[in-house]
C-alpha cells in the first residue's frame, strides 16, 4: 500500500504557482528544490523495501496456556542506504496483547536490531506468529509504503496439564472410591487396607467384623485394576462465557479438564469423555495416542454449544450402565443441572462434580449435592499450581 503526504503535495502546488505568478530565481529554486526531494523520496520508497528483511526467533514451537516467553523479531537492512523510519506490527502479538502497538526503528547501513517482545499465552490455540505488517517511509517523510508478509511461523498452544494435589475428600481418594464403587462385581478389585467409613461411601463395602469390634463403620479400601473405565462429562456450553472477555474462566475448565484425563489414564483407567460441544463429541481414552488427540481437539475447539448441558448429560447417561461413576467438569452447578444430578444420583449412579469457578456467587446447589452423597471438589482444590507437566 502506497500512501503520501498530501501536506508535502500542497506545499509544492502551491509553490510552483508562486514561482509562475512572482517569477525570478528564488521562487523557482524553491519549488525546483521541493521536486527534487520528491523524485528522491519517490524512488528511495520504490526500491528500499527490498533490502529489509525480517526473521522470527522463538526457542519452541509447542507451549502451554499461561506460559510466558521472550519473541524475537530480527529486522535488518541489507542496502547501501539507511532506513530512517521502519514500522513493525507483528498482527498475532496485537491479538495478544492489547498494549502492543508495533516497533518503530532506525536502520543504518547493514544494520539489524533485535525487538525483543515477552508474550504470555492466555488461550490455547494455533498463533500464526508470521503475519507481519512492515512499514516503510522515506527520510522526509513524502511517501510511506506497507507490505504485508506472511513468513508461516505457527506456534501451537496447549491447554495445561496441572498436578493433582489434592484428591482427598473426608479422608478418602475419590478417584479411587469412585472408580472402585462403580459395580458390585468384588473380583475386580484387591483389598487394599481398612478405613473409617466416609459418607457417600458404598454400604456394600463395609467391614461388618472390623465395625462390630470398634463399635463404628469400616470400609473395605480397594484398589482398582488396570482396564477400569470412568465417564467424564465436560460442558463447552457457549453461555457459560458470556463474560468471559479474556477467555480465563474457558481455558481454566479445559486445564481441569485434561488434567483429571491425564490422571486417570496415567492411572490406567480407560477414559470415556462426553463433550457438550456445537457437534456433540466423544473421545475414548485409553492410551497417550489418545490423549494426544484429545489435546489437539481442544487447541482447535472454543466452546460453542447452544444445547442445555443438563439435557446433554441426562440423554447421554442412558448408554451408561446404572452403578457407573460419573465425574461431571462444568463451570459451576446451575439450578437445571443440580436436579438432573440428584436423578442420576438416585438412580444409582455414583457422581462427581469437578467444578472450575473460582469465585461463585451462589454455591446453595453445591452444598445440596454434597448433603445428597455427590462429590464437588473446586479447580483450587485438586490441582498444584507449582508444578505442572505435560505429557504426550
Amino acid at each position: 500500500m502506497f500512501k503520501m503526504n498530501i501536506k508535502y503535495i500542497v506545499l509544492m502546488f502551491f509553490s510552483y504557482i508562486f514561482a509562475l505568478v512572482q517569477g525570478g530565481n528564488l521562487p523557482y529554486r524553491i519549488f525546483h528544490g521541493l521536486l527534487l526531494t520528491f523524485l528522491i523520496s519517490l524512488l528511495y520508497i520504490l526500491f528500499k523495501p527490498k533490502n529489509i528483511i525480517v526473521q522470527l526467533k522463538f526457542n519452541k514451537a509447542v507451549y502451554c496456556t499461561g506460559d510466558n516467553h521472550e519473541f524475537t523479531t530480527i529486522i535488518k537492512n541489507y542496502g547501501i542506504i539507511p532506513a530512517p523510519y521502519v514500522v513493525l506490527k507483528n498482527k498475532t502479538l496485537a491479538k495478544i496483547s492489547p498494549k502492543y502497538i508495533g516497533d518503530a526503528v532506525w536502520l543504518g547501513i547493514d544494520e539489524s536490531k533485535w525487538l525483543k517482545t515477552i508474550v504470555r499465552f492466555n488461550s490455547r490455540g494455533i498463533y500464526n506468529f508470521g503475519e507481519i505488517n512492515l512499514s516503510i517511509s522515506d527520510l522526509f517523510s513524502v511517501f510511506e509504503r506497507s507490505k504485508s508478509m506472511n513468513l508461516s511461523f505457527p506456534v501451537k498452544v496447549y491447554p495445561k496439564i496441572y498436578e493433582l494435589d489434592k484428591f482427598l475428600i473426608k479422608g478418602s481418594d475419590i478417584f479411587k472410591n469412585a472408580v472402585s464403587s462403580k459395580t458390585t462385581i468384588e473380583d475386580l478389585y484387591s483389598t487394599k487396607d481398612i478405613r473409617k467409613y466416609y459418607q457417600g461411601d458404598n454400604l456394600k463395602r463395609v467391614n461388618w467384623k472390623v465395625s462390630a469390634k470398634h463399635g463404628e463403620l469400616y470400609v473395605r479400601d480397594l484398589d482398582t485394576v488396570s482396564g477400569e473405565e470412568s465417564n467424564l462429562f465436560l460442558d463447552m456450553s457457549k453461555d457459560n462465557f458470556f463474560n468471559d472477555n479474556n477467555e480465563m474462566i474457558e481455558e481454566q475448565l479445559i486445564d481441569l479438564c485434561v488434567s483429571v484425563v491425564n490422571y486417570m489414564e496415567l492411572k490406567g483407567i480407560k477414559v470415556k469423555l462426553f463433550i457438550n460441544a456445537s457437534i456433540e463429541r466423544r473421545f475414548e481414552i485409553d492410551s497417550r495416542d489418545d490423549f494426544g488427540e484429545l489435546m489437539e481437539f481442544f487447541i482447535t475447539h472454543k466452546s460453542d454449544s447452544e444445547k442445555s448441558f443438563a439435557k446433554f448429560l441426562n440423554s447421554n447417561s442412558t448408554k451408561i450402565p446404572k452403578l457407573s461413576w460419573l465425574g461431571i467438569i462444568c463451570i459451576g452447578v446451575s439450578k437445571e443441572l443440580k436436579d438432573i444430578l440428584i436423578v442420576l444420583k438416585d438412580r444409582g449412579y455414583n457422581i462427581t462434580v469437578f467444578y472450575c469457578a473460582s469465585e461463585l456467587n451462589d454455591l446453595s446447589n453445591l452444598d445440596i449435592l454434597k448433603r445428597v452423597g455427590i462429590d464437588c471438589c473446586s479447580f483450587n482444590e485438586i490441582v498444584n499450581k507449582k508444578e505442572s507437566r505435560v505429557r504426550k
